[in-house]
This record gives C-alpha cells, structure tokens and sequence, in this order.
C-alpha cells in the first residue's frame, strides 16, 4: 500500500459526495444520481451501471442534467453503493474543485494502442495538470483508469500507460457486464464506447492510499501451461492434457461444475517473487480449453490457491488504513466479480456490504483490476482519500 504524507493546506470540507439509484428506468436513475452527487463547483463525477440500462437514454439524461461538467464511468458486474453490494442500479462520486484537479483523456482502439500513443496522452496531462495543479503533482497525484474488460487488452495498455506516468499510481478496473461476456461499455464526455479506456489524472490536497490485495493463501499444487494462445487469452493444455480435464483433477471437481461459483472459489495463480496474482478463469469452452480473465502463456507455472477468509481480511485491511491515515471520506473500490461470487456462495454478503458501507467504499465490481503496470483478478483494489483532521 502506498501512502501520500499529510499535504500542508487548508482542507476544505464536503469535497466529496457519493449516491446512486436502484431505479430500472434509466432517466429516474440519472435524476437521482445527480441529486445525490451535485456540487456547485464539480471537477468531475464518476458512475458504475448495470448492463441493462438503455445506454443511448442514460447517457442522454446524463448530459441533460451534468451539463459541461467531466463525467466518466462503465458498464459493469455489479455495483457498490453507499448502503453496499447492489444490481441493477448506478453508484458514482462526486469531486469537489476546491479539493481536486482532473485530467481525463478518451483512448480509443484499444487493439491499436501503443507505447508510444500512451506517451503522446500522458505527456500533455502532465504539464496540464502541473499548471493547474493545486498541491505538488508527484507527491499528491494519482490515477484511475478504465477499460473495456472483453478488449483482451489490458496488460498492454497498463503498461504503456505506467511507464508515461512517470511513477504517478495507476488504479483502475475493466468495465463488466453482469457476466453476459458480450457488451462492455466505458463512458466519456456525453458516450459510451466499447474497445475503448478512460484515464483520469487526479491532483489532490487530501492525503490518499493505494491499495490492491487478496485473501488466498498458497498450496503446495502447480500446474503448467503446455499450449495456449496469450492473445486470446486460453490454456488449451495444463501438464500436457485438456486444461478443463486437469484442472477439474487438480481441484475434485467434475466438469458440470465448471461454473462461475466453481472458478470464483478454486483460482490459480502466478508466482512473483514472494506474491501471488490470480488469474481467474472466465469460462470452459466446447474443446476443454479455458479462458481467463488476465494473461495467460506457454510455460507459466499455476500455483493452486485456497480458500481464505475474506471479510477478516478486508476488514482488517482497512483497520490498518484507518490506523495510518484516518477515516476516508471516500475508498474508489475495484472489486473483482470472483469476490462477489465468492462471498453469496458462502453467504457473505450481507457482512461485506456493512463493511464497505462502514468505509464509504463506491465502485463496481470488475473484469479485472488494474495496479500500476499490472492487470489482476480477485483482488480489491482501490484508493482510499482521507478526510479533514479533527
């Protein structure tokens, strides 16, 4: 977890509001949103929404109601409200200008992006929000990224955006859509698009955490990736056989069971030094291959990871962030949908919803999540923006 020190300025209070609607219809939900995230002097709004809203309507709505004001979000796997886990609803945040400065650019063609295209974006947010910026940009700076989460492109992307920001830290999430895996969307200046990513530079006089972790100890068992195909992200074989065949060994599983709830609760991960990062499996396919959610390659060795305790570990995660730097006044929450699907199977729900509700976390739950340079899965990830000393 990374940390920026106490910046020496004058904090302002109520720099921040968060709200959303569980409405069906599209424009009540934007209505109420924006009654719930309205400020007088907004340097930008966030939003995370179900799938099933009509895009073409909310967004209509969206740009009615917010006017010029920057406004950013996707589609997504769930939602985190102020009151927790919801569905078929909207969450989103406000920032106030007198605490923040955002720069926020449109990356279109994801399959295209480059290097040196990362470079070219970066570059010219930098000096603008350096002119701009109302504490020192290196120290109090960090950005939100997010992505079209069936693009199969975030590694690349990450990382040419990480090496641009000069070691400002990137956190974000790849936009979902309740598990259909056919339509993802992020939004930007009055549209939605697909094969498309959002970065937001965000310049600060709040102090402010990074944090991105799991809950799952390693095993003992490996396996190995024999055959697969890293752009499109499928293991055709582990260990020399049809890779749905062994994992199902591995884990005692039959193949009726290769289910969402099945991989949510037997990941595999990659070792990287002393850390783990999961790479969640997607779906089987007719052939026993299986796609993942995050890169996969020839020769990777697959740790088997186990169950852990979830809730115990957010929680005391936050009782850690508290400790440092106070009660937030805002955690922007990336949370894997294998969490979520996790956390019903064992009926945890409830107990996770209080927490993020205790800890003003708002979000959505991902395709992935995004650490700097690095694309994970089953983690929450997020950054925590402290409030005004007492």
């Amino acid at each position: 977890m990374l940390a920026a020190g106490n910046p020496t300025y004058t904090l302002p209070e109520n720099a921040v509001r968060s709200g959303g609607s569980s409405a069906s219809d599209p424009a009540i939900a934007a209505q109420e949103l924006y009654r719930d995230l309205a400020m007088d002097n907004t340097a930008c709004v966030f939003f995370f929404c179900c799938v099933e809203y009509d895009r073409e309507k909310l967004g209509r709505e969206l740009t009615r109601l917010f006017g010029d004001t920057l406004v950013v979000g996707c589609t997504t796997a769930g939602e985190i409200m102020p009151s927790g886990l919801a569905t078929g609803s909207i969450s989103g945040f406000s920032l106030s200008a007198e605490g923040f400065v955002v720069e926020a650019r449109l990356l279109e063609d994801l399959a295209t992006f480059s290097e040196r295209q990362a470079g070219d974006i970066i570059t010219p947010m930098l000096e603008s929000l350096d002119n701009r910026a109302i504490a020192p940009v290196l120290d109090h700076s960090f950005a939100l990224s997010l992505l079209d989460g069936l693009s199969v492109r975030e590694e690349q992307v990450l990382s040419a955006l990480n090496d641009a920001l000069q070691g400002i830290p990137l956190v974000g999430g790849s936009a979902g859509d309740s598990l259909h895996l056919r339509d993802t969307h992020i939004y930007f200046s009055h549209q939605f698009y697909n094969n498309a990513a959002c970065i937001i530079l965000i310049n600060t006089i709040y102090p402010f955490a990074v944090m991105s972790g799991h809950h799952m100890p390693a095993s003992a068992e490996k396996l190995v990736v024999t055959k697969a195909d890293p752009n499109k992200r499928i293991a055709y074989e582990f260990n020399a056989e049809p890779a749905a065949l062994e994992y199902c060994r591995m884990m005692g599983l039959s193949l009726d069971e290769l289910q969402p709830a099945s991989f949510a609760r037997h990941p595999l991960a990659v070792q990287v030094g002393d850390n783990y990062y999961i790479r969640s499996i997607q779906r089987v396919n007719d052939d026993m291959s299986l796609k993942f959610f995050c890169a996969i390659d020839n020769g990777i060795v697959l740790t088997r990871m186990e169950e852990g305790d979830l809730v115990s570990e957010f929680e005391q995660r936050m009782q850690s962030l508290v400790e440092e730097m106070g009660e937030p006044q805002l955690v922007i929450g990336y949370d894997c949908i294998h969490r979520r699907i996790e956390a019903s199977q064992k009926r945890l729900t409830g107990q996770l919803s209080q927490l993020y509700q205790r800890y003003k976390v708002i979000g959505f739950n991902t395709y992935g999540e995004h650490i700097d340079a690095m694309h994970v899965n089953h983690t929450f990830t997020g950054v925590a923006i402290g409030g005004v000393e007492s």
